[in-house]
Order: structure tokens, then C-alpha cells, then sequence
């Protein structure tokens, strides 16, 4: 049976004349239950808490009740179980029409208890109470919250978000809204793949979400499979709820109506406190949530499945703790596209912001901010409007005076040096800083070695590693010092960067996938023996490079084949 349009139901007073403590009879008590069911608007807000909006608001207008208050009864017995009258009223009241029937008794809270058809609560007892039993009888959806045998009782059950929880007149998660019919699954987004964003679309607002949102996030097929929702306290219900935010709860029953499996708790809640913007969450088996940011009525959430393959053209970025193996996982901070560019480097323009810079299909430069979040990088910003396919070798670096820089190689072999001013079009006129042969080089990209100078690296055509300093005036690169002897021409990737304690290294991606960690003390042939600070897989991307995120993280980029 659901609960889905209209359900008639029969409340029926019922008191017990030798009570314990004694039934206080209210005068009207016909008019009070009607109070309680139809129209209850709170005495601070004036908003309607009564048993009905709460039904309404909580399914969307799915459902609805209509309500008839039958003759009082009494029962001589101080524990009245909820289907005592069932053998002298029932048939009556289901031929009248009612779906359902609840005994309204006058004792002390605690009473709530559904039986089928019958329902049984006391005037005492919040609406949520009310509601609770009779989402029981009409739709069959069970208890979630504690029992005594759980054999998982360290684990926290859902509370107050969720009604069949906590019987707090809270909105249902969307599990139980899913299990009751009052959201179509339908409005449920199935992650599949690494990493995604997602529009979330708060419970409590009407559902099903406009176009664009989802009510909610289930990450996984089987059971226990994961789930993501935003609660905000949009009405007078969830305004009860203990945070605002996105909440990560675990699904450890395959029934759609909640019954326990095992003695598992059916809903596990992982974030007691719900995430604001800018917080994080990552489960024991590697699902990452983040909340980049809110948009009305909900939040934007980041969904990273750190068990799934990467998938092509995703910008990923790591850290690079400075020990061997210590590459932290990775943040795919763009979802795609990015293997497109013809040339992606970073480095920082004139105003000293990081930038991460690409060439785009036309030769335009493009220049983006990497906030440090999925998905979060910036939309581009084209700095150079055309012409930068030409260069043979295209990085950024700093010279000697400590002035940020675009080096090129053009077509006659010329070093030239370009400031970026941070604004569209506005890279500055080249400077010559080199006057030929620059175009011999097998690999050429900047740094700094291990006493913080400025420097140029090159790997000339008998594989040495050669060091230049650039003075930033016309043709006045230094002559070279040989810091590394042989060998360098056998890497796929080499850059320059900054691990996460500072220090200056030089990176490189040997035959076997290792990322290679080397300091350059700046004397001849000086480079130290390497650390391995990526154990194998380096070798699967198109791009690799290095930089820093817009809040000064030093990162390692790269780009998924």
C-alpha cells in the first residue's frame, strides 16, 4: 500500500477511566484532535505544524488526508493495544471508506505504535509521532531508528534527517521519500565514472528538482551503496534539522522500505555534522565529497570515486610530499578537455598570480586560475589572441631581477621573453634574450636550484643538463654551466617545481613510470642522486608539469592520456 493522493482516516478518542496517572478528558477533545490534524499554526511563527501540512509539505502534494473524528470510546485497561477496536469498528470504518485508523489517547508521551490498519499515539505527543505511525500503516516503510541488538552500534542512525528516524516531523531522506513513492528514483543521480558535479536540490523544497538538479547523489550498486543530499530549513519541518548543509549517509539494507538486514542499521548517517561550503568528507573506501559552493535552494557537490579509472583529458593535481613514494592522491581540479591543447604549462603573470597557461587549437594563450577543488578551475582568460603555435618551446619562468616571464623559441632559434599583464590580450612585446641556436635543444623548461636562483634548463643534443641565468635584457643569457653530465635526453617528461616543503627539485619521468625528484646545487655536474616520489604510472599522460594553485600550493599537473 502507499501513501500517494488522498487517505481517509478515522482518529478516535479513547480514554481509560482507571488510569494511572488519571486521563484528563478536554472539554472539547474532538476540536483539539481536528486542531492537531488540520490546522495547528505555531503560537511564536504562526506557520501550520499541524499532522496534515506536515504530510503534504513532507510528499510534495503527493499525499494528502481527510479527516473524521469518531465517537469517544473507553477501555478499562491501562495498556490499550493499538488494534483493540478493531473487532467493533473496523469493518464499519473501512466500509465508510477509511484507509486508515489511529487511537488518540490522553497518557504521557511514548505511546506511538502502528498495527496494520490501526495506529495509536496520545495528544501529548508531537505531530511527528502522529505522522510516523501512520506512515507506517499506509506505506509500510519501517522503523530506522536504534535497536538494542544493532550489531553495529557505534554507527550513527540518521536523526533528525530523517522522520522515520527520529519522529521529529523532519522531512524523510531521500531514501525513505524514494521507498514511499513520494520522489520518483528517477531524481536520484547514479554517479558513475571518477569524478563529477552535481546540482543538489534541498529535500525539504518541492520535488521533483528543476532542470539541472537532482534531489540526490547514490554512489554505488550494491548494497551498502552511498548517498548525498542537501537538508537546508527551508520550511517550518526541517527548520528543526541540526545544520544546514550536505549530508554522506551509507545504505546497508537492499529492502526499499528499510527493514534491517543482518542486524545492520538500515541508514548509517557518516556526517553527523552536515558539510558547508568548502568542506570535505572521504569515506574508508576513497569516495571524496566536497562542496565547492551553494546555489538557491541547495549546494553544488563534487563526487570523487578515487577506486574508478581517470577518465581522458581531466587535469589532475598532486602534491608531492617530498619522500620517496609520498606523491599524494590526486585532486581532478578540470573534468575534461584538457589533452586538446597543443602546449599546457603554469606559471605566474606580472600581478603575481598563478596561472596555469595553454595553447588552444587557433594559437590563442589562454590563461586559467586553479582554485585547488574539483572542478574548480576558472574559466580562461585569452592573454594572447594568436600566433603561439609557432614556438618549438613555450614555459614560463622567472630571470635573474626576479621578474615573471614567458619564454619562447621561435622559428629562428631566438629565446624570447614575454611579460603577462593578467588582462585579455596583454602579453607584453617579446624581448630577445637569447639570439639563436635555442631551437638545437632536445628539452627546455625553468627553475630554480637548490640556493633559490633563477635559472634556465636546458638538455642539449648529448643529453646534459645545462643551466643558464636570464639578466631580463636583450641577448644577456649567461653562459651555461653543465649541472647534470648525461642522460637526461632518456626522459619522457622533465619540469622544475616545489615540492610541499619548499624546497626546489627538478622532476622526471624515467623508462618505467617512476617520478624522479632531483635538487641542483648549482655547481658543475652537482645534480643530487634522485628521490622516487612516484612509484610507477607517470608514463600514461599526455602533459606533466608543475606549479602552484591560486592559494600558493606548490602542485605537479598532469593531463590523462
Amino acid at each position: 500500500m502507499t501513501w500517494i493522493g488522498r487517505k481517509k482516516i478515522a482518529f478516535v478518542p479513547l480514554s481509560r477511566p482507571n488510569a494511572h496517572p488519571p486521563d484528563l478528558i478536554p472539554s472539547d477533545w474532538e476540536t483539539d484532535i481536528l486542531r492537531r490534524v488540520l490546522y495547528d499554526p505555531d503560537p511564536t511563527t504562526g506557520k501550520d505544524k499541524s499532522l496534515r501540512a506536515f504530510i503534504h509539505t513532507a510528499s510534495s502534494g503527493i499525499a494528502d488526508l481527510d479527516a473524521v473524528v469518531t465517537e469517544r470510546h473507553s477501555v478499562d485497561q491501562q495498556d490499550v493495544p493499538a488494534n483493540i477496536l478493531e473487532g467493533e469498528m473496523g469493518a464499519r470504518l473501512r466500509s465508510e471508506g477509511c484507509d486508515a485508523a489511529a487511537i488518540v489517547m490522553l497518557g504521557g508521551p511514548g505511546a506511538g505504535t502502528n498495527s496494520g490498519f490501526w495506529s495509536r499515539f496520545v495528544m501529548l505527543e508531537p505531530v511527528g509521532t502522529w505522522a510516523m505511525e501512520l506512515m507506517h500503516g499506509l506505506t509500510g516503510f519501517t522503523d530506522i531508528y536504534p535497536f538494542g541488538d544493532d550489531v553495529d552500534q557505534q554507527d550513527p542512525v540518521m536523526g533528525l534527517y530523517d522522520e522515520m528516524s527520529s519522529a521529529g516531523a523532519t522531512h524523510p531522506s531521500a531514501y525513505t521519500k524514494v521507498g514511499i513513492e513520494w520522489l520518483d528514483r528517477a531524481a536520484i543521480a547514479e554517479h558513475t565514472g571518477r569524478t563529477s558535479t552535481y546540482a543538489l536540490h534541498a529535500i525539504s523544497l518541492t520535488q521533483p528538482p528543476p532542470t539541472g538538479r537532482v534531489a540526490a547523489v547514490k554512489i554505488g550498486t550494491d548494497v551498502p551503496y552511498m548517498m548525498v543530499e542537501a537538508r537546508l530549513m527551508a520550511d517550518q519541518f526541517d527548520a528543526r534539522i541540526p545544520k544546514e548543509g550536505v549530508i554522506v549517509y551509507v545504505v546497508q539494507t537492499p529492502d526499499p522500505l528499510g527493514h534491517r538486514v543482518n542486524h545492520l542499521r538500515p541508514l548509517i548517517l557518516k556526517t553527523p555534522q552536515a558539510l558547508s561550503v568548502g568542506q570535505a568528507f572521504v569515506s574508508d573506501n576513497g569516495i571524496g565529497i566536497s562542496i565547492p559552493g551553494s546555489i538557491p535552494g541547495g549546494f553544488l557537490v563534487v563526487v570523487d570515486d578515487r577506486n574508478a579509472p581517470f577518465e581522458t583529458g581531466q587535469l589532475l593535481s598532486y602534491g608531492d610530499a617530498g619522500t620517496p613514494g609520498n606523491v599524494s592522491a590526486p585532486v581532478t581540479v578540470g573534468f575534461g578537455g584538457w589533452q586538446d591543447f597543443k602546449i599546457l604549462f603554469s606559471g605566474t603573470n606580472v600581478a603575481g598570480e598563478n596561472r596555469i597557461y595553454a595553447v588552444d587549437q587557433n594559437g590563442q594563450l589562454l590563461s586559467y586560475g586553479d582554485a585547488g577543488t574539483p572542478g574548480n578551475v576558472s574559466s580562461p582568460m585569452v592573454v594572447g589572441f594568436g600566433g603561439w603555435l609557432q614556438f618549438k618551446f613555450l614555459f614560463s619562468g622567472r630571470n635573474v631581477a626576479g621578474e615573471n616571464r614567458i619564454y619562447a623559441v621561435d622559428q629562428n632559434g631566438q629565446l624570447l621573453s614575454y611579460g603577462d599583464a593578467g588582462t585579455p590580450g596583454n602579453v607584453s612585446d617579446p624581448m630577445v634574450v637569447g639570439f639563436g641556436g635555442w631551437q638545437d635543444f632536445k628539452l627546455l623548461f625553468s627553475g630554480r636550484n637548490a640556493a633559490g636562483e633563477n635559472r634556465i634548463y636546458a638538455v642539449d643534443q648529448n643529453g646534459q643538463l645545462l643551466s643558464y641565468g636570464d639578466a631580463g635584457t636583450t641577448g644577456n643569457v649567461s653562459d651555461p654551466i653543465i649541472v647534470g653530465f648525461g642522460g637526461w635526453q632518456d626522459f619522457k617528461f622533465l619540469f622544475s617545481g616545489r615540492n610541499i616543503a619548499g624546497e626546489n627539485r627538478i622532476y622526471a619521468v624515467d623508462q618505467n613510470g617512476q617520478l624522479l625528484s632531483y635538487g641542483d646545487s648549482g655547481t658543475p655536474g652537482n645534480v643530487s642522486d634522485p628521490v622516487v616520489v612516484g612509484f610507477g604510472g607517470w608514463l600514461q599522460f599526455s602533459f606533466l608539469f608543475s606549479g602552484r594553485n591560486v592559494a600558493g600550493e606548490d602542485r605537479i599537473y598532469a593531463v590523462v592520456v
